[in-house]
Protein backbone atom coordinates (compact mmCIF):
# COMPACT_ATOMS: atom_id res chain seq x y z
CA UNK A 1 0.00 0.00 0.00
CA UNK A 2 2.95 2.75 0.34
CA UNK A 3 3.45 2.63 -3.19
CA UNK A 4 0.36 2.78 -4.03
CA UNK A 5 -0.08 5.85 -1.49
CA UNK A 6 3.40 7.47 -2.67
CA UNK A 7 1.66 7.23 -6.46
CA UNK A 8 -1.59 8.80 -5.17
CA UNK A 9 0.48 11.59 -3.61
CA UNK A 10 3.05 12.35 -6.28
CA UNK A 11 -0.08 11.99 -9.14
CA UNK A 12 -2.42 14.75 -6.72
CA UNK A 13 0.27 16.87 -6.37
CA UNK A 14 1.47 16.87 -10.40
CA UNK A 15 -2.02 17.26 -11.13
CA UNK A 16 -2.49 20.86 -8.57
CA UNK A 17 0.79 22.09 -9.90
CA UNK A 18 -0.17 21.73 -13.53
CA UNK A 19 -3.93 22.58 -13.66
CA UNK A 20 -4.45 24.04 -10.10
CA UNK A 21 -6.01 22.90 -7.02
CA UNK A 22 -8.97 21.80 -7.93
CA UNK A 23 -7.95 19.15 -10.86
CA UNK A 24 -5.37 18.46 -7.98
CA UNK A 25 -8.00 17.67 -5.20
CA UNK A 26 -9.92 15.52 -8.14
CA UNK A 27 -7.03 13.48 -8.67
CA UNK A 28 -6.58 13.32 -4.90
CA UNK A 29 -9.96 11.85 -4.59
CA UNK A 30 -9.18 9.60 -7.87
CA UNK A 31 -6.59 7.88 -5.95
CA UNK A 32 -8.04 7.52 -2.84
CA UNK A 33 -11.13 5.77 -4.19
CA UNK A 34 -8.65 2.94 -5.58
CA UNK A 35 -6.92 3.12 -2.52
CA UNK A 36 -9.89 2.25 -0.08
CA UNK A 37 -11.09 -0.60 -2.13
CA UNK A 38 -8.28 -2.07 -2.14
CA UNK A 39 -7.74 -1.41 1.83
CA UNK A 40 -11.26 -3.01 1.73
CA UNK A 41 -9.89 -6.36 0.09
CA UNK A 42 -6.84 -6.62 1.56
CA UNK A 43 -9.05 -6.46 5.27
CA UNK A 44 -10.93 -8.99 3.67
CA UNK A 45 -8.30 -11.29 2.40
CA UNK A 46 -5.57 -11.30 5.17
CA UNK A 47 -6.73 -9.46 8.02
CA UNK A 48 -10.56 -10.85 8.92
CA UNK A 49 -9.67 -13.19 11.84
CA UNK A 50 -12.49 -15.26 10.14
CA UNK A 51 -11.22 -15.92 6.78
CA UNK A 52 -7.63 -17.15 8.54
CA UNK A 53 -9.16 -20.77 8.10
CA UNK A 54 -8.44 -22.17 4.44
CA UNK A 55 -12.01 -23.48 4.67
CA UNK A 56 -13.09 -19.79 4.50
CA UNK A 57 -10.52 -18.34 2.48
CA UNK A 58 -11.85 -18.98 -1.03
CA UNK A 59 -15.51 -17.26 -0.36
CA UNK A 60 -13.01 -14.41 1.60
CA UNK A 61 -11.35 -13.55 -1.89
CA UNK A 62 -13.94 -13.58 -3.58
CA UNK A 63 -16.26 -11.42 -1.23
CA UNK A 64 -13.17 -8.91 -1.21
CA UNK A 65 -13.12 -8.60 -5.17
CA UNK A 66 -17.07 -8.24 -5.44
CA UNK A 67 -16.69 -5.72 -2.40
CA UNK A 68 -13.46 -3.74 -4.07
CA UNK A 69 -15.93 -3.69 -7.20
CA UNK A 70 -18.91 -2.47 -5.16
CA UNK A 71 -16.90 0.46 -3.37
CA UNK A 72 -15.23 1.95 -6.39
CA UNK A 73 -18.74 1.86 -8.50
CA UNK A 74 -20.63 3.52 -5.53
CA UNK A 75 -17.27 5.98 -4.75
CA UNK A 76 -17.48 7.33 -8.47
CA UNK A 77 -21.03 7.55 -8.73
CA UNK A 78 -21.27 9.60 -5.41
CA UNK A 79 -18.03 11.59 -6.64
CA UNK A 80 -19.64 12.75 -9.84
CA UNK A 81 -23.56 13.30 -8.82
CA UNK A 82 -22.47 15.36 -5.83
CA UNK A 83 -19.07 17.19 -6.87
CA UNK A 84 -20.60 19.21 -9.98
CA UNK A 85 -16.91 20.38 -10.39
CA UNK A 86 -15.81 16.62 -11.64
CA UNK A 87 -18.07 16.83 -14.24
CA UNK A 88 -15.93 19.01 -16.20
CA UNK A 89 -13.20 17.80 -18.44
CA UNK A 90 -10.10 18.45 -16.59
CA UNK A 91 -10.94 17.05 -13.07
CA UNK A 92 -12.57 13.95 -14.52
CA UNK A 93 -9.93 13.20 -16.36
CA UNK A 94 -7.18 13.97 -13.71
CA UNK A 95 -9.90 11.99 -11.43
CA UNK A 96 -10.21 8.66 -13.60
CA UNK A 97 -6.17 9.14 -14.37
CA UNK A 98 -5.15 9.02 -10.73
CA UNK A 99 -7.52 5.96 -9.98
CA UNK A 100 -5.99 4.71 -12.72
CA UNK A 101 -2.40 5.16 -11.96
CA UNK A 102 -3.13 3.97 -8.33
CA UNK A 103 -4.40 1.19 -9.60
CA UNK A 104 -0.57 0.05 -11.93
CA UNK A 105 1.00 1.00 -8.87
CA UNK A 106 -0.33 -1.65 -7.38
CA UNK A 107 -0.56 -4.25 -9.92
CA UNK A 108 3.41 -3.32 -10.80
CA UNK A 109 4.43 -3.93 -6.95
CA UNK A 110 2.72 -7.16 -6.99
CA UNK A 111 4.21 -8.41 -10.23
CA UNK A 112 8.12 -7.48 -8.91
CA UNK A 113 7.40 -8.47 -5.01
CA UNK A 114 6.24 -12.14 -6.23
CA UNK A 115 8.60 -12.88 -8.71
CA UNK A 116 7.52 -11.36 -11.64
CA UNK A 117 5.64 -13.53 -14.47
CA UNK A 118 6.52 -17.72 -14.56
CA UNK A 119 9.76 -19.02 -16.19
CA UNK A 120 9.10 -19.83 -19.71
CA UNK A 121 10.05 -23.58 -21.47
CA UNK A 122 9.26 -26.86 -20.72
CA UNK A 123 8.71 -28.55 -17.36
CA UNK A 124 12.02 -29.16 -15.40
CA UNK A 125 13.55 -26.44 -17.52
CA UNK A 126 15.46 -24.68 -14.74
CA UNK A 127 17.22 -21.91 -17.14
CA UNK A 128 14.15 -20.52 -18.00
Amino acid sequence: MLVQITSLLVTAALAALMAGGPVGLAALWGGAICLLAHAWAGFQIWLHPRNQEPRHQAGAAIRAELGKIAIMLLLFWLSFREWPDLRGKQAAAALLISFFVVQAAGWVWLARATGGPPPQGPPGNKEG
